[in-house]
């Protein structure tokens, strides 16, 4: 009875057919099923061929390193600019005679970068990698970079094949993982391959590095490092001896840097040693440095300015800690300092009695183009006892007259004992020239050697010292603080540059670059200056500081 009514049902419900709803949904959930499990797929392939170079770089032979996610420029730069901002044009063109341009075609729009990777001779190679659509696509064209006829040469693993010039071009390339290497030598190449196999550690696995990553942002356009560790010029290079003591106390540098519509936001962090910074003392007053002294700097002819809450307490926190390295390394920089107080102004004036005190409150270094197309440099500071601060700053003066002919030597030619016609540079007081005047109620002291950008004037208000080397600056200071028109504080790419960085704590750096390109014109720097700064209009950072290192924040603005 049970099988025969089992089979009664059955045919009853062949009988009903399904209906139309029925099968709609059924069909929204299959195709539901497919897109699901195809978007998993993609997001797994996206994941694994969008990863960072980092992945594949050897953790210990990686001396440096910078990538950016993809190629694309604020829409307010050029979008072919890309390769002459990164620097990456001349260094191909340097290095593996190659044109960035041509290769863009062959490039998708993601990851691309540089690194330096120490070889087996203790040496650093270039080493340039980025995505590509096709390996074959790669391949045909790097064929046609050859002379004519010319076959690449394969040597390595099958799977990951290392190809070579036998004559033309001296570099050679592989592709590893979803990336095409670059190098100079195969043997670089194999060092990346190696670390894709799995047989090293990849710098992305590597707790330093990681640790000091994850205290910069986490999205970000560009990414860059520096294995301090690993840096080596030679034992006889005198960069040698300044880098060799750095490797007590830190270890590596990274970068990051976020793209914004109208500039670069971009984060370092230098690690050091702990006990170093548990040296640093911080200001429980949040609001002591609010860049007050910006309100006495006139914005149309700056350059740069640098401002400080302390120079007087920033300075014995530096000397402290590098005499928390050696406690020589801090003598010898004090005495160096002192050294070049008294070559100035004479050896009547006392690092500690008569300068530091002066570097008690608020400063402000500004760097200004000049009329005359000279450098001017003032610096201004807060007092809170006048008197004191014309005593000390009159003896700078009559230090600074003293020695100041320095500054100013004449040809002078005389005969020797023996008859011999000799000459030498010696000392010329007639170019030294005194100026005191009273202006707008505030003494003026000067001294200025003529036909020079030498100088030391200042004067004294009621609440202000002003130094530099040139009257008209310090006028212009005193006007201000009659009358502020067109300050620093108010100008519209200082705020802006500083709205996109975080909290100010005890100082600030701007530069404007605009300012600062007529400065750099009679220098080798100004062949270049020209087009890396034409695009820009402003750079300004700030620092922060962590348990394991000291962070730098920057807004690099846009015109």
């Amino acid at each position: 009875m049970s099988k025969n009514l089992l089979l009664k049902k059955l045919l009853e419900r062949r009988k009903n057919k399904t209906t139309l709803l029925d099968r709609l949904l059924f069909a929204i959930l299959g195709i539901g099923f497919l897109m699901m499990i195809a978007f998993f797929v993609y997001l797994l392939w996206f994941t694994l061929t969008n990863r960072s170079a980092t992945y594949i770089l050897p953790a210990e032979k990686t001396v440096a390193y910078f990538e950016l996610k993809d190629l694309t420029l604020p829409p307010r730069l050029d979008q072919k600019t890309i390769f002459n901002l990164t620097g990456l044009s001349a260094v191909l063109k340097q290095t593996f005679q190659l044109d960035m341009e041509d290769l863009q075609e062959q490039l998708s729009q993601g990851r691309l970068g540089l690194a330096l990777i120490k070889n087996g001779d203790n040496k650093n190679k270039l080493v340039l990698f980025f995505r590509i659509r096709s390996q074959k696509q790669a391949l045909a064209f790097f064929e046609g970079l050859g002379m004519g006829g010319e076959k690449l040469t394969v040597s390595g693993d099958k799977k990951l094949p290392i190809y070579s010039y036998p004559q033309s071009n001296h570099f050679s390339f592989s592709f590893i993982g979803p990336y095409l290497f670059i190098a100079e030598k195969p043997s670089t190449l194999e060092m990346i391959q190696a670390v894709y196999r799995g047989e090293d550690a990849n710098l992305n696995a590597d707790p330093a590095y990681r640790k000091s990553l994850a205290n910069l942002p986490r999205q970000a356009w560009g990414y860059g490092y520096l294995n301090i560790q690993a840096l080596y010029f030679g034992d006889n290079n005198p960069l040698s001896q300044l880098i060799d003591p750095l490797k007590n106390i830190t270890d590596h540098l990274v970068l990051t840097i976020q793209k914004e519509y109208n500039g670069f936001h971009f984060n370092t962090l230098l690690s050091l040693d702990p006990k170093l910074l548990a040296l640093k003392k911080g200001y429980t007053d949040s609001t002591r440095f609010a860049y007050s002294l910006a309100d006495f700097l006139g914005s149309q002819n700056l350059a740069a300015y640098i401002g400080g809450a302390n120079l007087s307490d920033e300075w014995q926190n530096t000397l402290e800690t590098i005499s928390q390295l050696n406690p020589a390394y801090g003598i010898i920089l004090e005495g160096v300092v002192r050294a070049q107080v008294n070559r100035i102004f004479g050896e009547d004036v006392s690092l500690r009695n008569d300068i530091y005190p002066l570097f008690e409150g608020e400063y402000a270094l500004a760097f200004e183009y000049l009329e005359n197309g000279q450098l001017g440099i003032k610096l201004i500071l807060k007092h809170n006892d006048r008197t004191f601060a014309e005593v000390k700053l009159k003896k700078l003066l009559e230090g600074f007259q003293t020695l100041a002919a320095q500054f100013a030597p004449r040809l002078k030619e005389f005969t020797l004992p023996d008859g011999t016609e000799s000459r030498e540079l010696v000392a010329d007081p007639s170019r030294l020239k005194e100026i005191s005047e009273i202006y707008e109620d505030y003494e003026i002291n000067c001294l200025d050697v003529s036909d020079s950008a030498y100088g030391f004037c200042y004067a004294v208000t009621d609440e202000l010292i002003i130094m530099g080397n040139h009257p008209e600056s310090i006028k212009e200071t005193i006007d201000l603080s009659i009358s502020p028109r067109f300050i620093l504080s108010q100008s519209q790419s200082f705020r802006q540059a500083l709205s996109n960085l975080s909290a100010v704590s005890d100082e600030i750096t701007f530069v404007d670059l605009q300012n600062l390109h007529p400065l750099l014109m009679n220098t080798p720097l100004g062949v270049y200056s020209q087009n890396l700064l034409s695009s820009f209009e402003a750079v300004t950072w700030i620092k922060h500081y962590f348990n394991d290192g000291v962070s730098t924040e920057g807004y690099l603005l846009l015109k």
